[in-house]
């Protein structure tokens, strides 16, 4: 309880500090709703099919907003609420745990108690309390963690041969309903089977009638996903891997980078370095070779080493074995092939209960063995823990006043990541939004002069957008250095800079005609070969192209870059364009046939689009000769979920 109400006075002077990131793409539908311009199944389920979305973590989001409006406040504080119940269920688990273990057991509670107020008071966790959209990585954590005790609980029984009814229900109703929970909340809590597993091996033995009723929850929760997976990776490798397109590295330089990564949150979960915390990380090297740099030979050794070291101490020592690979497991989906950012702090939010068991089983054993004088052992443990929780409270609470403010976030990102693209231009937008512009001018002009493409390409572009919003003369040489910059792909930092190039030139920017930017952008992502046309970044681009030609009234090449936009998984907006475009045309069954393909992308719950494609119907119907085309709107089926 003492460690539960310190951490609240931590973290309170946080929580009205201001929304981040991906809350404004994740909370638009929220706003809307509010205003009541989207469903409630809409702010729950959004665009997304049910296999993608976060529906649990959504609608806790929007009971928040039903409280207390849109004010970061309570989104906020409905983290720390669930930060405080995470750490009760890590208080159950590490309880359990030890338990198991006959050198921790003689302990007593200690262990359980040391390892929960250091995962509750961590600095590294303010970037995930303080951060609101992360709640769907903390309400994954919580009900992948409640899985794990259901499972536990069902473990004991089995073993201590209680009814089978009770042990059953635990594993095959409890457990798998937890567990859908965490994935609807986030897909990180599929690991949950895995982890049980690790458990299984770490602490108990099996006889004839165990194993009966295991394997069965084994086979279906954990062997048959794997070989789907597995099945999809061979079949329809595409399907899961295609998200590389999207960024600027190979799945080998993401696996090489990852051993690095691992290491480095391993570094700081043991020795915090608060200050190098938070959002600006993507200045993070990428591993190109073994050793490029040297580094990553060293990490996949000291992964292996410490891996086999674990393995070797099993019987000895379970804790240490089930705390390194539950860190190990609970990483395997953010940290491993999948195509994704290659590192944020958020991560660690689970598996640092495993570092936290493996570093409880190597130390307090050899604690309680410790010689003293002065201090019995217990005492001596008392006094170090109340040191490191100190420590760690003093190191949260500076964390916590950083994120108070977005100018204190950013600040302290760009001194400790200079290089960071993201916190360079967040300084850029904070400097935008208060009307620095010598501040704006001087980042960008740093951007546009970088060797580098995506800076060089990303300031050169926000140049021309500023000159075009203050309806000054523009650089025309900062179009020559963004058409000719190239790009393998396009990721979305490029897609947000053009769009803001098309909405700030609305009005024109001077000697540059819209012909000129639209001939720029399409030059782009035609050279961005190594990019399928199906990978939004793409379609983004042509889009906004496409936007740029209807300006220009280059009606042709409009037509193109919006037929090339209409992907699989485009947006509602490219099809509506491309119905105009092909009624403009003449093709007015090109624009029936766009215009039910459009709508049978949409959700039923999807009002304001289903209203757009009939209003966009009503339009063209309207636009040519009466008789010529069927004014009722076309036949298609919406989606359910």
């Amino acid at each position: 309880m003492t460690a539960l109400l310190v951490t609240a006075c931590l973290y309170w002077p946080g929580l009205n500090g201001p929304f981040l990131f991906d809350d404004r793409f994740n909370f638009t539908v929220i706003q809307e709703w509010l205003r009541g311009e989207a469903s409630l199944q809409k702010a729950i389920f959004g665009h997304q099919s049910l296999a993608w979305s976060r529906p649990v973590a959504m609608a806790s989001f929007v009971a928040n907003a039903a409280v207390g409006g849109d004010s970061s406040f309570y989104f906020k504080l409905g983290n720390l609420l669930v930060h405080l119940v995470c750490g009760t269920l890590v208080w159950r688990l590490c309880l359990r745990l030890t338990a198991l273990d006959p050198r921790l057991a003689q302990l007593g509670r200690w262990p359980a108690l040391a390892i929960t107020a250091i995962w509750l008071l961590h600095p590294l966790h303010v970037s995930t309390v303080l951060y609101a959209v992360q709640r769907m990585a903390q309400l994954s954590s919580l009900f992948c963690l409640a899985a794990v005790l259901v499972y536990l609980r069902a473990r004991s029984g089995l073993q201590q041969r209680q009814p089978l009814s009770a042990t059953i229900l635990n594993l095959y109703l409890s457990f798998p309903l937890l567990t859908l929970l965490g994935v609807l909340s986030k897909q990180n809590a599929a690991v949950a089977p895995a982890l049980c597993l690790m458990l299984e091996w770490a602490y108990f033995q099996r006889d004839r009638l165990q194993w009966r009723v295991l394997a069965p929850f084994y086979g279906i929760f954990l062997i048959l996903p794997a070989l789907a997976l597995f099945a999809l990776l061979l079949w329809k490798p595409h399907a899961i891997l295609a998200g590389y397109e999207d960024y600027d590295f190979s799945l080998a330089q993401r696996l090489l980078t990852e051993a690095r990564v691992l290491m480095d949150y391993l570094g700081q979960i043991v020795v915090p370095r608060a200050p190098l915390m938070g959002l600006y990380t993507d200045d993070f090297p990428i591993s190109t070779g073994l050793l490029s740099p040297t580094t990553t030979l060293l990490s996949v050794f000291g992964l292996a080493g410490i891996s086999i070291c674990a393995w070797w101490m099993r019987e000895r020592s379970p804790t240490v074995f089930a705390g390194w690979f539950f860190f190990l497991l609970a990483h395997v989906i953010e940290s491993s092939f999948l195509p994704l950012d290659i590192y944020f702090e958020h991560r660690n939010y689970l598996p640092m209960v495993g570092i936290l068991l493996a570093l409880t089983g190597i130390a307090a054993p050899w604690l309680r063995e410790l010689p003293t004088n002065v201090l019995r052992p217990q005492q001596l443990a008392w006094l170090g823990m109340g040191a490191l929780v100190l420590a760690l409270g003093f190191a949260t609470f500076g964390r916590v006043l950083v994120w108070q403010s977005k100018d204190t976030i950013i600040a302290q990102g760009l001194r400790f990541h200079p290089d960071s693209l993201r916190a360079q231009l967040a300084e850029a937008g904070a400097a935008d939004d208060r009307g620095d512009r010598t501040t704006y001018r001087r980042i960008m002009e740093r951007l546009s002069a970088s060797e580098a493409p995506t800076p060089r390409l990303v300031g050169s572009l926000y140049l021309l957008a500023m000159s075009c919003r203050q309806d000054s003369l523009p650089d025309l040489r900062l179009l020559h250095r963004a058409a000719t910059t190239r790009l393998e792909r396009i990721t979305f930092t490029e897609t947000h800079a053009f769009n803001v190039l098309a909405l700030s030139s609305e009005k024109g920017c001077g000697p540059i005609s819209q012909r000129m930017l639209a001939d720029t952008v399409t030059q782009i992502a035609d050279g961005a070969t190594d990019q399928s046309a199906d990978r939004q970044p793409q379609w983004l681009t042509r889009f906004a192209a496409a936007n740029l030609y209807v300006r220009a009234q280059a009606w042709d090449e409009a037509l193109r870059q919006a037929q090339l936009s209409w992907q699989p998984g485009a947006d509602p907006g490219m099809g509506a364009l491309l119905i105009q475009l092909y009624a403009r045309e003449g093709d007015l069954a090109a624009a029936r046939r766009t215009a039910a393909e459009t709508g049978s992308r949409l959700k039923c719950h999807d009002d304001a689009n289903l209203r757009n494609l009939g209003k966009v119907w009503e339009a063209v119907s309207q636009s040519v000769p009466a008789g010529s085309v069927d004014p009722s709107p076309p036949a298609f089926s919406c989606r359910r979920l």
